[in-house]
This record gives structure tokens, sequence and C-alpha cells, in this order.
């Protein structure tokens, strides 16, 4: 058995030494508690956070009966699409790509990543309108400039829809596979309703080696799956329902740009989840703040990573200068939606990076947390900047070489406002809810990392001994 030691400063134990040593038992027994009692904080904020989610779904069945022959009217909803599959999508790589890489301090986190799995249904339903408005490939015998060269005429809408609840089922397989040992948990450590729902999912899980080596290769199996699904979904979102409906929009690099937003915007939610479910729920014997160390450095990386796609995609306009590249830029940077451009750009890279640069801060909790709401605000600004202007297209326009008119700026209706504060709201209140039925913290890694690891004495500080076992 390997094994690496982590040099600390003055402050190690703080950010380096695990929990306590707690026996096995214990750590079921407590984390298991937490499903149990809400407070009334958490009762209130579900309340609201519901009555929110039905506002914004009963406003979207009013916009489409008021407003469903009228494309260009829906394009805040194509942006809260793409910002939901971003936040919902990205959240549960953070459970996949650190535990490939054999990373510790990821064990606590994995399980309120892949809770966000769930929250893809708030995505599904904001997409049902926008797949019954989207125009065919082929309109009056013109055939649209898409991927779709020689495909049937609702492909993007089959194709698009397939792939996102493959990317919703894959997720909840993903979540149910790791899951397998707590509900076990839950059945021999709960009671109730919660009791017999882990007897019932926990399929006579007992724990002998068998079943351990089918489910690492499960979740080994259903994380590719689900990677290789999101960044088809994201492909699939950011040209059929952006780029194909913008005359001359030709950017090969815009579907990676998506791709690579949504991860960043993916470790920013599971930051704010892990900061309020180790505060409220008094996890901090569990959680310690090497994960929120881990994480910063992770979500730093991807703001630099965001800058350096959107900067390799415009520096091809901005030397263009054709006409197609001159109008694209008109159209989703200096034209109608320029504030919704220069607030993306400073939420998304500027702010951000300036926070996360500092040691001290990516070794806290309360700026990480700031840092992370700046940049789902950024993105949001920056989906609307790119969905909005492409939706804001005349469907009569779509077949020109290249967008001879600017449309202006569309600004948001009282039923857009409503859809987005409620497709928001139903991605947090799932996984609060979500909270209520399974711990929080995955109960089997807690205890693998308990395990593995033990504070040291390393020359004149503190260190965290950890075994590699495999």
């Amino acid at each position: 058995m390997a094994s690496e030691t982590v040099a600390a400063g003055h402050e190690a134990t703080d950010h380096h030494a695990p929990p306590p040593q707690v026996a096995a038992e214990v750590i079921a027994r407590e984390l298991v508690a937490t499903t149990i009692g809400a407070s009334g904080r958490f009762k209130a904020w579900a309340w609201i956070l519901g009555a929110l989610s039905i506002a914004g779904i009963v406003a979207l069945i009013l916009k489409f009966i008021d407003q469903g022959d009228d494309s260009t009217k829906w394009g805040y909803v194509a942006a809260m699409v793409s910002f939901l599959l971003s936040v919902a999508g990205g959240a549960p790589m953070v459970s996949m790509a650190p535990v490939v890489a054999k990373a510790n301090w990821v064990r606590p986190v994995t399980r309120i990543a892949s809770i966000f799995s769930f929250a893809g249904i708030a995505t599904v339903i904001m997409l049902i309108p926008l797949v019954a408005i989207l125009p065919p490939l082929v309109t009056e015998g013109a055939r649209r400039r898409t991927v779709w060269y020689i495909a049937p005429d609702y492909s993007p809408h089959f194709w698009t829809t397939l792939g996102l609840v493959l990317l919703l089922l894959t997720g909840i397989m993903l979540f149910y596979s790791a899951a397998l040992p707590d509900f076990a948990s839950m059945r021999d450590h709960s009671t109730g309703w919660r009791q017999r729902l882990g007897k019932r999912l926990a399929r006579g899980w007992v724990g002998t080696d068998v079943q351990w080596r089918t489910l690492r290769m499960r979740i080994g199996m259903f994380g590719t799956f689900y990677f290789l699904i999101l960044v088809f979904v994201n492909f699939l979102i950011s040209t059929d329902f952006g780029q194909s409906l913008v005359p001359g929009w030709r950017d090969a690099i815009f579907p990676m740009y998506h791709t690579v937003s949504g991860f960043q915007a993916g470790v920013a939610a599971v930051v704010i989840a892990l900061y309020f479910s180790r505060k409220y729920m008094k996890l901090e014997k569990y959680v310690h703040l090497d994960a929120f160390w881990s994480l910063g450095r992770l979500l730093f990386a991807l703001t630099l990573l965001w800058i350096y796609f959107f900067y390799s995609s415009f520096i091809v306009f901005w030397y263009g200068r054709s006409a197609n590249d001159i109008a694209t830029l008109e159209l989703l940077i200096k034209g109608p939606m320029i504030y919704a451009f220069i607030g993306g750009l400073v939420l998304m890279w500027f702010v951000p990076w300036w926070i996360l640069i500092w040691n001290k801060v990516r070794r806290g909790t309360g700026a990480m947390v700031v840092g992370s709401f700046i940049i789902l605000i950024g993105l949001l600004l920056d989906r609307i900047r790119t969905f909005v202007p492409a939706w804001s297209v005349p469907p009569e326009r779509i077949h020109e070489k290249w967008l001879t008119v600017i449309p202006d700026t569309y600004w948001p209706t009282v039923f857009d406002v409503l859809i987005i504060v409620g497709g928001i709201s139903m991605v947090a209140v799932i996984v609060m809810l979500m909270t209520r039925v399974i711990p929080v913290l995955s109960v089997w890694q807690v205890q693998e990392f308990n395990l593995l690891a033990k504070p040291i004495k390393y020359i004149k500080g503190h260190a965290t001994l950890v075994a590699k076992p495999d």
C-alpha cells in the first residue's frame, strides 16, 4: 500500500487534517440522522422555492399559449435551458473527474454533486415548448444551415430531446449506483418510510467483495456514459438552439466553449451547495476546509479556460472581418445584448479571477461562495447574450447568407422573469428535497476517507498521510 504525505503550514490542521477517527457505526448513524427533522428555516425556504417553481411552470404554459407562434419571443427560455443544462449537467462531473484521478478530498463531495442530476428534470420541462417552436430543417423547400445536412426535418427536435432525457436517466443511474451502500445504511439506522425505502433500494446490499467490485464498475461505466452524453447534449443545444438560427454564424469552438463554461458553473454550484450543507447541517466534522481549497483550485482553472475558449472563438471573427463575421459580432457582442456581454465577461472571468487568485480566498469558504454566486450570475448573462439575439432573428431571415438586419434588443417580459426565477428555484428545491431522502454526504465514502487519511507531524508543521490502496 503506497502513501503520500502532504506538507502544510501553521494552519494545516484546519485545512488538511481529516475528521477525527470516528467509528463506522457512528458515521452512518450521524449522517443518516441528517435526513430527519428539517428546521423551520429549511421548510420555509422549501415552500418559497416550491411556490416560485410552480409560478415558473405556469408562466411557461401561459407564454406558450400566448406567444407559441412567435419564435422571436423565446430567447430567454432558450437561455434558461442552456443555463440549467450547464448547472445541473455540469455539477455531477465533480463527482467523477477527481474520483478518476483518485483525489481523496472529493469523497465527502461526490454525493451532493451527483444529487444535481435530479435537477435535470427542470431542464427537460423548460425544453418542451422550445422543441415545439424550433423551426424544422426545411421550410418552403429551403434547408437552413445546420449540422443536419441530409437528415429528416425534425432531427434536431428528436435528438436533442432524446439526449437530454438520456442525460437525466444516466445521471440518476450514476447517483443510484453510488448510493447502494447508503441505502443499506438507511435500512439499518433509520425508521419509518426511510427505513422501508432504504430496504427496497438497497437490493440486499451487505458489502461483499463482489458487490463492491460491481459498484465500482457501475460507477465507472455510468460516469463514462454521462460525460459522453453531456458533451453531446451541449453540442446539440449550442448548435440547434443557437448557431443554426443565425445566418452566417460559423464557429467550431462555440460548442466546446459552451461545455467548458458548463463545467465552471457546475463546480460553482457544488461549492454553494456544499457550503450551505456544511454550515446548516453541522457537518464540519466531515466536510473540512481542504475540500473547498481543492474546489477553489479547480474553479480557478476553469475560469482561465473560459477566457481561453472565448478569446479563441472571438479572435477568428475579429480578424476575419468578412461580412458574416462582422454581422455575427454585431449581433452577439456589440449589438442588442452588449450589456449582457460586458456583464458576463466581468462576472465569469475578471471578478472570479481576481477573487480566486489569492490563496487565502481559496483556503476559506465565505469568499469562495461569493465568487461562485458571481460566476452563476455571469453565466446567466452570458447565456442571455448568446441565445436571446439568436432567437430574435425572424424565421424568414434564417436562410440569408448572413444577417443583414440586426434585431433590436428584446427585453424580458413578466413571463420571462417568472420563468427564469422559477427554473432556478426548481433546481434549488429539488436539491434541497433530495437531502431529506438520502444523506447529503456519502456514508461509505466518508468512512473510506476516515480510514485512508490521518494527521501526522511533518518536520515542524503538520500534514496528512493519505493511503492509496488501489
